[in-house]
């Protein structure tokens, strides 16, 4: 996927839909709709785009496993998890990390020794809440496959995930991709792991027929309780699982600082708003939260990245290049549009740009490419719109700032980086990591400017007392396409516009003082 060509795709998709669904026949309104959804910030924002440089990894970590055998050297937040959660005295954490920075392998690692190193002892000792099945399910494999490879923990710990729906052959054992999913032998040989939902967690403790699931749960046997994605349990979703946590701990015994509590999220927050995650936490856990519980992420700086890496290499797109590629994203021809983005920015292009050894090379290419160290030394893992980049780079590349569409040909340097990959044939790994945001507006309170000759649009809300005399809300037909003004009728008779709830009510009522208004046109 390259999201910088995937963000224009995508708002021309909702521009073409909007145009669509509301047709403009009358010539005064004719064509207005596509000025306004051209016209900059009226509707979309200019897609703002990171590129997110690599995690660091930790030096010299210790190994503190003796069941998990992971294939990579532990990121610096992992190995802060570790040693934080390995253990009978595994202390509760947050891990406030961005995506793809292995959150799941922070806590399921030393849920995994843990259950390993208690292997034999009965009852449910770890239980994983997710918001989403699908989410549950995703990550159900990871955990089949974890056990699955490991000696140590394949015979010696199970893992169930116990959600609602129906399966017409529920797996009653663990295999390399599953892991135990019918009820009945959940119930009667309750998992090390549990996975589950709340709403689903909410039924384990008030049905009669699961109150076998519990009956091995001494006061400590339950040691971890993890929320995925716990950013999306607020408001009145998180006092229920709140409550519910509670309910749990107290049908079970559990001491006060037995368990370890975890939660993740990608979006929950950063360092300087620790104190306010640490918080939020112990309310929905009910369990203390350290100062120094909450795990952040920690990259590598530019110079750190491109270090020992000369910039060697040195080209910009032409106006010609550029031509083409906007032709590329019209045809939606994604392999024309790389190796034309590829042929304009590189001095020597690799051959066969879709092969593994071509993404492989690019990655190489890109490391001593000077404008793509120059950019990432600009963006230092910041959100930046492309405008604003050739503004900043413009002055250092003259080239660039006298392109007649600059922002093309740097949409095509993200869409290379995005393509790009490193490590070796077997295990390829994403060059860097490219996030674009695309931001838009509801159409929602949009109204016209009442006009013979150029109709321009607003929001409601973007208008002041003046301005708003001179604007009122839009009237279109699906059926012909008819397009005018609408406003009501005060007492005596007279066309006007009070307020806007007030109108809106009474429209939807249908109420006989509404007045509809229509250009006369002749053509």
């Amino acid at each position: 996927m390259l999201p910088s060509v995937l963000a224009k795709q995508l708002q021309q998709g909702l521009a073409d839909y909007i145009e669509t669904t509301f047709p403009m026949t009358n010539p005064t309104f004719r064509g207005s709709l596509g000025r306004m959804l051209k016209t900059p910030d009226s509707v979309f924002h200019e897609p703002y785009t990171a590129v997110r440089l690599p995690f660091r990894t930790a030096e010299n970590a210790p190994d503190l496993f003796e069941a998990v055998h992971p294939s990579f050297a532990p990121y610096v937040h992992q190995q802060k998890a570790y040693e934080r959660l390995c253990g009978n005295d595994g202390r509760s954490t947050l891990i406030a990390t961005g995506t793809g920075s292995g959150k799941t392998e922070c806590f399921l690692y030393p849920i995994l020794e843990y259950c390993y190193q208690h292997r034999g002892e009965r009852g449910i000792k770890a239980l994983i809440i997710y918001p989403m099945n699908a989410l549950a399910s995703d990550q159900a494999k990871r955990i089949a496959g974890l056990i699955y490879n490991s000696p140590e923990l394949r015979g010696n710990v199970t893992a169930g995930m116990f959600v609602g729906g129906f399966e017409h052959t529920p797996s009653r054992m663990m295999s390399e991709t599953q892991v135990i999913t019918d009820k009945e032998t959940m119930r009667g040989a309750p998992p090390d792991i549990l996975m589950t939902n709340y709403k689903m967690l909410d039924y384990l403790l008030v049905r009669p027929e699961d109150a076998t699931l519990w009956e091995e749960n001494g006061p400590e046997v339950l040691k971890y309780i993890a929320v995925d994605e716990l950013h999306t349990f607020d408001g009145a979703q998180g006092t229920d699982l709140a409550c519910l946590l509670r309910r749990l701990k107290a049908r079970l015994f559990t001491p006060t600082g037995f368990l370890c509590c975890v939660g993740t999220s990608a979006t929950m927050g950063a360092k300087d708003s620790s104190s306010g995650m640490r918080e939020y936490a112990q309310k929905v856990f009910g369990e203390t939260f350290e100062e120094d519980s909450v795990i952040t992420e920690d990259r590598l700086s530019a110079d750190e990245f491109f270090a020992g890496h000369d910039a060697t290499d040195y080209c910009v797109p032409d106006s010609d290049n550029i031509a083409a590629l906007l032709g590329c994203i019209e045809n939606d021809d994604e392999q024309s549009y790389l190796r034309t983005a590829a042929a304009g920015w590189l001095s020597n292009p690799p051959d066969k740009i879709d092969s593994i050894e071509a993404r492989l090379a690019l990655g190489q290419i890109l490391m001593n490419h000077s404008f793509t160290q120059s950019l990432l030394t600009l963006m230092a893992d910041k959100y930046m719109q492309t405008s604003a980049i050739c503004e900043a780079l413009g002055t250092k590349y003259p080239a660039l700032s006298s392109l007649p569409d600059a922002t093309t040909a740097i949409d095509a340097l993200f869409a290379l980086i995005s393509h790009a990959r490193t490590g070796d044939n077997v295990h390829p790994r994403p060059f860097l990591n490219v996030q674009t945001q695309l931001w838009f507006r509801e159409l929602r309170r949009l109204e016209a400017k009442v006009s013979a000759d150029d109709i321009t649009y607003a929001l409601s809300t973007d208008l002041n007392d003046q301005q708003a005399k001179h604007y009122l809300p839009v009237v279109n037909c699906r059926d012909c396409g008819a397009t005018g003004w609408v406003s009501m009728a005060n007492e005596r008779g007279n066309v006007t516009m009070g307020d806007l709830s007030t109108f809106y009510n009474l429209y939807f009522k249908a109420d006989k003082k509404i007045r509809m208004l229509f250009p006369c046109d002749h053509d």
